[in-house]
């Protein structure tokens, strides 16, 4: 337990905390909270007494809870995740989000294997939770437009806090050129040597037709037919940090299995991993599937790949997938870190009303438009343009 400011005490959430956790959400998103951890009081509980998942609270002079963070933690690959972060309005102004972030980096730094990197996720609706990210250090790293939607779409802006293991990157490979822009952000941003821009790589070209596709939404089966696939070393593109998948897309006889994990309250998917026949083309699958996400209602659909797999891009991005961030070193795999790619594709209609961006931010939304215009728009609409 830590003391802060002589009125704010910071510690560990207790199972006893349950419910006074889920009222502050619920009080000061008035209900729209988009993360259903923090909305049921079972799942709050689970993940309170989880041990890769810390949730963190500060009280108040009365002993209420006025805030509250939460850290995922992989002791694997040495990397944390914070987010979730609410303050009660009655204790906005005293920099309670920060003491949470550095209580929790302290905590997770003394009593687990330590930390690599620390990324986290950022709405840009207020300039406020972005000016803190920034004077703590971190480094932006990409954008995530509308990804989320609460009472209106959300934009985040994704940022990293590097500890070590910049040095230990595997670099021997060229950048996909329509990664390149974004990795020159990110180099300058975390000081990087530069990787060279890729004029040629290999494209292979498979086309077996895709087969019979169906939804399995029974997320239990799922869980354990993925962690058999894993053991048996038949998932590629499965490493995506702390999401399980909730439900999967198969051909009739197994040979094709795509995992995803969806959030309901928003409809926010991520694309966990897959196994994929190797004769039939990862582009016509992965617009398949899309197709299929879309019609289960998901509206954005997440998805990230090691940066040197140029071929595994190109045909990320013939699906129409946005390349929208870039991680140095995410993933920690026989003593080198490898860097990845993250992409997104959205259903809705692009809104950036609400807004405010720092820093180079901008830069990476002007990439994702750019990007997204040479690759979402058709051939005949970009030659009448």
């Amino acid at each position: 337990m830590n003391t802060v400011n002589k009125e704010y005490t910071l510690s560990s959430a207790a199972a006893k905390d349950t419910a006074e956790i889920i009222n502050l959400y619920n009080n000061t998103y008035e209900g729209s909270y988009t993360d259903p951890t923090f909305v049921s009081f079972n799942a709050l509980l689970h993940e309170i007494l989880k041990k890769n998942k810390k949730v963190y609270v500060a009280r108040d002079p009365e002993d209420r809870v006025v805030a509250c963070l939460s850290f995922l933690y992989d002791p694997i690959n040495k990397i944390a995740k914070a987010g979730s972060a609410v303050v009660a309005k009655s204790a906005q102004g005293k920099n309670l989000t920060r003491f949470l972030i550095e209580y929790g980096i302290e905590d997770i730094q003394k009593n687990t294997k330590g930390i690599s990197l620390l990324y986290i996720t950022t709405r840009t609706v207020h300039r406020v939770a972005q000016h803190l990210t920034d004077k703590m250090g971190f480094k932006k790293l990409g954008i995530f437009p509308n990804a989320h939607k609460s009472t209106n779409y959300e934009t985040h802006v994704l940022g990293g806090l590097y500890f070590d293991g910049l040095e230990s990157r595997y670099t021997d490979f060229e950048q996909h050129p329509h990664i390149k822009p974004l990795f020159d952000i990110v180099k300058s941003e975390c000081n990087l040597p530069d990787i060279p821009l890729s004029k040629k790589f290999e494209k292979k070209e498979f086309h077996t037709k895709v087969p019979t596709l169906e939804f399995i939404l029974a997320q239990e089966f799922v869980k354990t037919n993925y962690k058999k696939a894993q053991e048996n070393f038949e998932i590629d593109l499965g490493f995506f940090p702390f999401h399980e998948p909730t439900a999967m897309i198969t051909s009739p006889g197994g040979s094709i299995q795509v995992y995803v994990s969806i959030n309901k309250i928003d409809k926010h998917c991520v694309i966990t991993g897959l196994k994929l026949d190797k004769d039939v083309s990862f582009t016509d699958l992965f617009l398949k599937v899309s197709s299929m996400l879309r019609d289960q209602g998901v509206r954005y659909i997440e998805m990230i790949v090691r940066a040197h797999r140029l071929n595994i891009i190109e045909k990320t991005i013939q699906a129409k997938f946005i390349p929208c961030g870039y991680v140095p070193g995410f993933q920690l795999s026989d003593g080198k870190r490898y860097d990845y790619a993250v992409f997104s594709r959205s259903f809705e209609i692009l809104e950036f009303n609400d807004i405010e961006l720092t820093g180079v931010s901008s830069l990476y939304l002007k990439e994702y438009i750019k990007a997204w215009s040479e690759i979402s728009l058709d051939k005949y609409l970009k030659e009448s343009l």
